[in-house]
């Protein structure tokens, strides 16, 4: 594994421009446009300007000041001057993707909004000159004639907020504006370099940002499945940024914003006070508050019953509103009003990650009615699911509110989720486009399963459930199939305790998830299903298990495997794996035949936390162990994924072996260190050396 590029974490001090600079706004053309050219531009490109001053300008303006800032910057780009008298635009000096040529005017108006969103987090300077007492002064804040907006909170739309956002305002100005240039506007690599030199970024941190840009970019396409691409060129994929020009519109702080009103009103006079108290009374003129969108139950979202069939994306926006209470608007109004003001009736838990707050705007109703003694109410708001639950008759009694991420999901993620959970059972709301399922025990890979009974609302009838169980006597799953013809199943998701259950896939990195599980695949899941109780609390998404080598032990000649878990979460960080030794007692003969039954646990030789390990960055593997053999005998085993060429042992056994697994004879206790080399000629370190069995 190579360390990926980190982005700069200080803030950045540009260097002086060349003396005999023009002036920004009124240099002299290098080619005949004019203002009315940047004019047209900034129409034409408007979008791009916008998301590009966005994304540069500091996080610490808050989403609102910087949705405001960056549409201001953009238009401003419009110099001073009119045509015929200087203040022209001068050709650019880079040229777009492919090697075309770009519009003089675009490359000169992108030019400026750079250099103003950069400005935008600099100390503020003295004829062009930072001063070192003026760096302990808070940043420059962006402002202008226009545009102004009184009385709303404008945030950008749901798309590419979340945890992408924050790890890119982590990132600095730098870094963010490379981003934007090569993995949006898509300049090369050189380009991008000379255009932060142009807006006064030094040439140093200007290269380092660029590969910085590529390193962020890899890890946010990681993140959202779609792989990072080949080293020096821009990931493929769509890269999750907010769009500026795609709003939500919110109140304000109303209780801070009515005392400041009255204030002024007060002063200003009886019949301007009278004036102004109508004109920010809620509801009046018949006008309707800002706050209350959310808050309406007239104002849910609610798909038709077969908007699947038509929606070219399997998600939780072609779940229809079902349910028996769907249309209590009392019931509606009640879990609203829990969800935007709660108080101290309602407790609220969220999984690991999740935003806690209100939802932007009215949320999408999924389900409504009266299950196993308990009301439950299930709302989507684009980025969380929640769930609300109070005792049946209540009618405003203590509540349960929980919230959980499910930003992306699409297709088998958003197929079911946890609608009631009683005494050792849980009930499932499924998709729509759920076709039949069954609940099998995942320790017992010959089970076929019992089917399960599912009611016209899509809630299922109560199943066992391996959440809570210490004991790990059993582990039942759910495994469903779909109408969806491209991705039909089966799938298998596992309760975990939480809102959403976990996916259960297959296959190296890479591979697509929800593959069908096979004989085999059954056969690697059985003794990995007890080691998914550890993953119980941290917002698991998927777990994938990949059995990469398949290894002759000394003595009887039968087989063991070797297996990789990786648990990854809605999370940027909290990945999980985990390294099993399957000795051939576990995965042979596993729930079918005369020795069927329950399989026994694999042996976790090797942990890995946070980490790319077994996915799409890092798809290689080595691990290794101690392994007493049936006559007492012990060997050091090590096993290689499909690309290891040759293993080497140093320390405490020594020894070399062409191909992907090794047996040497060892000594109990030993400590070993293991390394492989590639086919490619790379080198790998075993992710562990631990004792198989």
């Amino acid at each position: 594994m190579s360390p990926t590029d980190a982005a700069p974490t200080s803030s950045t001090v540009p260097s002086a421009p060349p003396r005999g600079a023009p002036d920004r706004d009124t240099a002299r053309p290098a080619s005949g446009v004019g203002p009315e050219g940047a004019e047209a531009a900034i129409t034409e490109y408007y979008d791009r300007l916008v998301r590009l001053g966005y994304v540069v300008l500091p996080s610490s303006l808050g989403r609102h000041r910087r949705v405001i800032a960056a549409h201001g910057i953009a238009q401003a780009a419009l110099p001073r001057g009119r045509a015929g008298r200087g203040g022209g635009v001068p050709s650019p000096r880079a040229s777009g993707s492919g090697g075309t040529p770009e519009d003089p005017a675009h490359a000169y108006v992108r030019l400026r909004v750079l250099r103003a969103a950069l400005d935008a987090g600099r100390p503020p300077r003295i004829a062009g000159r930072e001063f070192p007492l003026f760096s302990r002064l808070p940043p420059r804040r962006p402002g202008g004639l226009f545009p102004r907006v009184i009385g709303l909170r404008l945030l950008p739309g749901a798309e590419g907020i979340g945890e992408p956002e924050r790890e890119l305002d982590a990132a600095a100005p730098a870094t963010r504006a490379a981003f934007v240039l090569r993995h949006l506007e898509g300049l090369p690599p050189e380009s991008v370099r000379r255009l932060l030199e142009e807006a006064e970024v030094g040439e140093n941190v200007a290269r380092a940002a660029v590969r910085a840009a590529d390193a962020l970019a890899g890890r946010l396409l990681d993140e959202g499945g779609e792989g990072a691409g080949t080293p020096g060129s821009p990931p493929s994929g769509t890269v999750p940024v907010p769009d500026p020009c795609v709003l939500r519109a919110g109140p304000t702080d109303l209780l801070r914003r009515r005392r400041r009103t009255r204030t002024a009103l007060l002063s200003a006079g009886g019949l301007a006070l009278i004036a102004g108290l109508m004109a920010v009374q809620p509801g009046g003129g018949g006008s309707r508050a800002p706050g209350a969108t959310a808050a309406d139950p007239s104002l849910l979202l609610r798909a038709e019953a077969g908007a699947w069939e038509r929606a070219g994306r399997l998600d939780f926006t072609s779940w229809p509103a079902r349910g028996p209470a769907a249309r209590d608007r009392e019931l509606l109004g009640r879990v609203l009003a829990a969800w935007t003001s709660p108080d101290s009736r309602v407790t609220i838990s969220t999984t690991r990650g999740t935003d806690p707050g209100p939802p932007a705007g009215p949320p999408r109703l999924l389900y409504a009615g009266e299950v196993d003694g308990a009301v439950v109410v299930l709302m989507h708001d684009g980025l969380r699911l929640m769930r609300y639950a109070e005792a049946a008759g209540a009618g405003g009694g203590p509540a349960v509110l929980d919230l959980a991420r499910t930003d992306g999901a699409h297709s088998a993620l958003a197929s079911a989720v946890v609608l009631n959970r009683g005494e050792g059972t849980v009930r499932y709301l499924t998709a729509p486009w759920v076709s039949s399922a069954v609940v099998r025990e995942l320790r017992e890979a010959g089970d076929e399963g019992r089917p399960v009974a599912v009611d016209a609302h899509g809630a299922t009838e109560a199943l066992p459930t391996p959440a809570g169980d210490t004991e790990c006597g059993a582990y039942p799953v759910l495994e469903f199939t779909g109408a969806d013809t491209a991705d039909p199943g089966p799938h298998t998701v596992a309760d975990l305790g939480e809102l959403t259950p976990v996916l259960l896939t297959s296959g190296g990195p890479g591979a697509g998830a929800g593959d069908v599980p096979d004989e085999r695949v059954r056969e690697v899941w059985a003794p990995t299903a007890c080691h998914l109780s550890t993953l119980a609390g941290s917002g698991v998404r998927t777990v994938a298990v990949w059995e990469f080598a398949r290894q002759e032990l000394p003595g009887d000649g039968r087989s063991a495997g070797w297996v990789c878990t990786r648990a990854d979460t809605w999370r940027t960080a909290g990945s999980r794996t985990l390294v099993q030794f399957q000795p051939p007692g576990s995965t042979e003969g596993a729930g079918s035949g005369e020795d069927g039954g329950p399989a026994a646990p694999g042996a976790v030789v090797a942990r890995a936390e946070d980490g790319p390990e077994c996915g799409p960055r890092s798809p290689h593997v080595l691990a290794g162990g101690l392994w007493q053999a049936p006559d007492g005998e012990w060997y050091l085993l090590a096993a290689g994924s499909e690309e290891v060429a040759r293993i080497s042992a140093s320390g405490g056994v020594s020894g070399e072996v062409t191909g992907r697994t090794m047996v040497l004879p060892a000594e109990p206790g030993v400590e070993t260190e293991l390394t492989a080399l590639l086919e490619d000629g790379g080198e790998l370190e075993a992710l562990g050396v631990g004792r198989p069995g």
